[in-house]
């Protein structure tokens, strides 16, 4: 292919991708936007988080959805497991940290075990033994010790979050084995492994697509259920109460129909 016309198909690709993230400036946004006191900074959340959906249409969910469709499951059982693998050094961290030693002695054997046996984590030899896994994170870790979440966030490119919870992006990126053992290479060998991760992470949540569609707001749904679901793992899995549960609900407005029912 000539070069002029390879340098046409890439500005066209480029207008493309621009034009699609030009169209998640334009989320729409409720006008009681941040009245909700979980989410006070709803308005530019929603911005945020309409960028993301825009990078994730373009180019995440293809790619995951491409791997499903052409990937072998026990391939793509086998980098699930290396990636997970990657966590076990911070499950261990975060267990010890929260007081449960025996927890966090298996995360670190189950990281040694199929570190070595697992050829760095590809088979989870160490499950076959019966070593399960333990995950804790350190947004857990800080919220076992009293330290509040915050209010909610919508990072960009990394999605939902808490102050809380953002800080745990430093204490992974600490524990995290690549981080040592690439640090001296190539930078498209770190870029290449955490890449794979992301499209393993990403193909995880493909089953999620038809609950997604399903939700009359889609940004809403999300919040709630991370912010539902944080809380239960703070807890270790505890249900919440009514009154805890309510308050992480966002309550849907049926101003309309109240007032054609009074009317009545």
């Amino acid at each position: 292919m000539p070069a002029n016309m390879r340098k046409a198909m890439d500005i066209r690709k480029f207008l493309a991708l621009a034009a699609v993230l030009m169209a998640a400036g334009c989320a729409q946004v409720p006008p009681d936007a941040g009245q909700n006191p979980v989410d006070p900074h709803e308005r530019v959340n929603r911005h945020i988080y309409a960028f993301n959906s825009a990078i994730d249409s373009a180019v995440l969910k293809p790619v995951a959805q491409a791997y499903v469709d052409w990937t072998p499951s026990f391939v793509q059982q086998g980098v699930s497991n290396a990636a997970g693998n990657l966590f076990e050094p911070s499950y261990a961290l975060n267990n010890m940290m929260q007081g449960k030693v025996d927890n966090g002695m298996e995360s670190g054997f189950r990281f040694l075990v199929n570190t070595t046996f697992g050829i760095f984590g590809l088979f989870d030899v160490a499950g076959w033994i019966g070593m399960d896994p333990h995950p804790e994170d350190f947004g857990q870790t800080l919220g076992k010790w009293g330290v509040p979440s915050g209010s909610y966030w919508v990072l960009p490119f990394l999605g939902p979050s808490t102050p809380r919870d953002a800080a745990g992006y430093i204490e992974r990126f600490a524990t995290n084995p690549t981080t040592y053992a690439l640090w001296n290479q190539h930078w498209a060998w770190g870029v290449g492994s955490s890449a794979i991760i992301l499209v393993d992470g990403r193909a995880q949540l493909l089953k999620l697509e038809d609950m997604r569609a399903a939700a009359v707001d889609e940004y809403a749904a999300v919040r709630d259920a991370y912010l539902r679901t944080r809380e239960r793992a703070v807890r270790d899995g505890a249900v919440l109460s009514e009154e805890e549960e309510l308050e992480t609900l966002t309550p849907l407005d049926f101003g309309d129909d109240d007032e054609g029912s009074k009317e009545e």
